[in-house]
């Protein structure tokens, strides 16, 4: 091989080398999802009417990408994991959708926008864990108020964590097992609710 044409060879190698270097994965995008829907639909009439919200996350949850904890005092960031919508947003929608079909009613709304219209209960969530760890599971830990309808102090203040294998060792996994971890706490909010 002639040296120009070797010269011209090796260039070109280094320059696609750089080229593969430089480019980044596209980032993937997930949602939370409700349990689906009895084959019954739920009635307007009679029932619980609750209101949502607000839902509030710790700083370190409020963020586009997922998160895996590694230890007691370190977390990693999924830079192109990451969720379709504010986080707030997707935990306030699920929940509620998953708190109808626990209650059996569609007289659920969301603060702000209280879409019931009505005099209604009201639950607010500190959202304070809401990850996957190392040992192939997720958490969620949550300390959340019931408010009756009117009521500016709670009727009832509790904390609650739900944990669920991951189905998956990835994000799709990880948000599966949090929408089941949503799914237990809506069923546990609507537990206390029915006790009024």
């Amino acid at each position: 091989m002639q040296r120009p044409v070797l010269m011209t060879f090796v260039v070109a190698s280094v320059a696609l080398a750089l080229c593969a270097c430089g480019t980044t994965p596209p980032s993937r995008f997930y949602t939370l999802e409700a349990v689906p829907e009895a084959s019954t639909p739920a009635s307007d009439a009679g029932g619980i009417a609750v209101d949502v919200g607000p839902v509030v996350l710790t700083e370190g949850l409020d963020r586009a990408a997922m998160v895996t904890r590694l230890g007691p005092n370190e977390v990693q960031l999924h830079d192109f994991s990451r969720w379709a919508e504010p986080l707030d947003d997707n935990v306030t929608r699920v929940l509620a959708e998953d708190l109808s079909v626990a209650l059996g009613t569609q007289r659920i709304g969301t603060v702000p926008g209280a879409d019931t219209r009505e005099s209604s209960w009201r639950v607010t969530v500190s959202l304070l864990r809401f990850e996957s760890g190392p040992d192939g599971k997720s958490l969620l830990v949550a300390r959340w108020r019931l408010f009756k309808p009117g009521a500016t102090e709670p009727a009832l203040t509790r904390k609650s964590a739900f944990s669920t294998a991951l189905p998956a060792p990835d994000a799709a996994g990880i948000a599966a097992a949090l929408s089941n971890d949503l799914n237990d706490l809506a069923r546990e909010i609507a537990a206390a609710l029915k006790q009024g």
